[in-house]
């Protein structure tokens, strides 16, 4: 007896010990290993995901070679019009040079840079868990704070950002959110609202897409006080920080040219000058005397203020920018690139299989949201299950609208499904009945939402057959094999298909005559008029600026063959011939094609440093 009540003491004392920061870390260690296991290929053969990954690369490297800290363009795209324009943040390249340089004391540049490659992504999913942990420790007890880690750190939804080769911004965006939706369930301090400030600063500088996340805790701040004047303290701090934390941020990444000039597709001079002056008219009133702001009237008039004063300041400095950030664009620019990249389109867009996905882990989502808040009414988290709920369905009405915004409102549900999936468990494990343990953990693998998600997937493959499964699979990644032969040859200038366009010029030492990114919109229209021209047509929009190969990949250019079937994408994928083309299979591998450009106007410009290659 005395030994059985020693071993129980010393289970509960094992279990005291694993607190939920360690069992986060715990979890993310797991994390680590699995996904460098399971891109171990990847990363070998330095194949990314998405082209944005490699162009990062290319930013990154061209950093390191010496290109000056404000001075984002890439010189090897389009280099006889002078570089590609870029509209991202130094914030993002900083830690990765950081490291590299750090890793390149101990190895080559090379390996150390393949190192950061491979650990970095998965480095930033440590503290996304342990601000998951704090979230958790707020809304409930001990089991809900376990479960609600798990279940964190296998959600695929957003963890996919923080793969092995995610270099770009989504991983930082996602951590950001999460770090807001902590502080907005953090006591209604000043230090709160202004900690707030710094992180909606931080989300904003690096991606326009922050702009309504900030707007939402903004509003969040606004609603507590309207209710509740004893809540002014945050949205004093939060408002405060407005005035001045988005520009002092910007600074260093972007220089003062942001602050003074209107860049529609980034936190520039507009936004910055329409949230300050909102910010501006909240402070005022918030350091009045209280008599301004005692009844709801008066504060719903300063909240009116504030949002005439925000639109009057942003109609006067941007109003190029009420068209968006891609009013810019032309029409076939529009049609055969924008629209087509799903991730930035509405749900009711996506192929079944996603929205099938998409929708049932969101209703289970939000299903167990409110379910959650109704039984926590009376207790002390009941508030801040309120205030979740609004911010889950905020996130999930985004990503409805922009799908690529899932990755935050699954974030944001974490709380949901393990409040779910902690209810599911106990009341399989109270019945002695073997049918209701097993209901009980049947469903609780539904409120898991990787589970969820594949249940979802597979649900609509089945009702739709084979065909919709084989349009629901991604596009098999092109040049996934390592280096191309097509790096061995000098210099050149390649008239590439847009999205091959930023891994050749981290693969090559080539220049390509444009990439996938807006604000290369001139060179993107050009690329897509040739492929779409008829042959004879399409040579001189080839051939200007002395390109002397086209390359392509042939899931780039099947949409522009099907759009335009006597077009020069056509006669490519089809294997026909073009009399100005010669075809080089040496150069060539799998889906990936290489032609030499025949009599080309002039030589390609021949550059004389490559940092961006190695």
């Amino acid at each position: 007896m005395a030994a059985t009540v020693a071993k129980t003491r010393h289970d509960a004392g094992s279990a005291a010990a694993l607190s939920p920061d360690r069992l986060a870390l715990i979890l993310w260690l797991g994390f680590v290993v699995a996904s460098l296991f399971l891109h171990r290929d990847a990363i070998a053969n330095l194949a990314f995901s998405d082209p944005d990954n490699a162009m990062r690369l290319a930013q990154v490297r061209d950093l390191v070679g010496g290109q000056n800290w404000f001075d984002t363009a890439q010189y090897r795209t389009n280099p006889g019009g002078g570089g590609g324009p870029t509209h991202w943040s130094r914030f993002i390249d900083a830690p990765i040079v950081v490291l590299i340089d750090l890793f390149s004391l101990f190895v080559d540049p090379q390996t150390a840079e393949r190192w950061v490659l491979a650990i970095y992504p998965p480095l930033l999913a440590l503290p996304l868990l342990l601000v998951f942990s704090r979230i958790l420790q707020i809304l409930g007890d001990r089991p809900f704070v376990f479960i609600g880690l798990a279940i964190a750190a296998t959600t695929i939804s957003y963890l996919h950002h923080f793969a092995p080769l995610n270099i770009d911004h989504h991983n930082w965006q996602v951590l950001l959110s999460v770090i807001l939706l902590w502080l907005a369930l953090r006591p209604a301090s000043f230090a709160n609202g202004l900690w707030s400030a710094l992180a909606a600063s931080i989300y904003v500088e690096i991606s326009l897409e922050g702009f309504p996340f900030l707007g939402l805790f903004w509003a969040l701040f606004v609603f507590d006080w309207l209710r509740d004047p004893a809540k002014a303290s945050r949205l004093r701090g939060f408002s405060a920080g407005m005035i001045l934390l988005p520009a002092l941020w910007s600074l260093p990444f972007r220089g003062a040219t942001y602050l003074s000039t209107a860049f529609c597709d980034s936190f520039s001079l507009p936004y910055l000058l329409a949230t300050a002056a909102a910010g501006a008219v909240f402070l005022i009133a918030l350091t009045a005397p209280p008599r301004w702001t005692a009844s709801l009237g008066q504060r719903v008039s300063i909240v009116g203020a504030a949002g005439i004063v925000f639109a009057a300041g942003f109609v006067l400095t941007g109003t190029a920018c009420l068209a968006g950030p891609f009013g810019e664009l032309e029409p076939l620019v529009r049609t055969y690139w924008y629209e087509p990249i799903l991730e930035g389109r509405p749900l009711w867009e996506q192929v079944p299989a996603r929205r099938a996905a998409y929708i049932l882990t969101t209703v289970i989502g939000l299903g167990a949201a409110l379910w959650a808040w109704h039984r926590a009414r009376g207790r002390p988290e009941a508030e801040n299950w309120g205030r979740l709920g609004l911010m889950i369905l905020f996130g999930a009405i985004m990503a409805v609208l922009v799908i690529r915004s899932l990755a935050v409102a699954h974030a944001y549900m974490i709380p949901a499904f393990a409040a779910l999936a902690l209810a599911f468990w106990r009341w399989g494990d109270a019945g002695s009945s073997i049918w209701r343990r097993l209901t009980g953990t049947l469903l609780l693998l539904l409120s898991i939402p990787t589970i969820a998600m594949a249940l979802g997937f597979n649900l609509s493959l089945l009702k739709a057959g084979s065909a919709t499964a084989a349009a629901s699979g991604s596009n098999p990644v092109c040049l996934s094999q390592g280096r191309p032969a097509l790096a061995g040859e000098p210099p050149a200038l390649l008239f590439a298909s847009i999205n091959i366009a930023p891994t050749l010029l981290v693969s090559t030492p080539h220049s390509v005559v444009t990439t996938g990114h807006h604000r290369n919109h001139a060179t993107i229209n050009r690329v897509l008029s040739a492929f779409l021209a008829p042959p004879a047509a399409a040579r001189p929009l080839v051939s200007e600026g002395g390109a002397q190969y086209l390359a392509f990949c042939e899931n780039d250019i099947a949409p522009l063959a099907a759009a335009r079937p006597h077009g020069l994408a056509a006669h490519l994928l089809h294997r026909q011939p073009v009399d100005w083309l010669e075809p080089q299979p040496r150069l060539s591998s799998g889906s990936f094609h290489v032609y030499r450009i025949v009599a080309s106007a002039k030589q390609s410009p021949r550059l004389e440093r490559n940092p961006s290659f190695h």
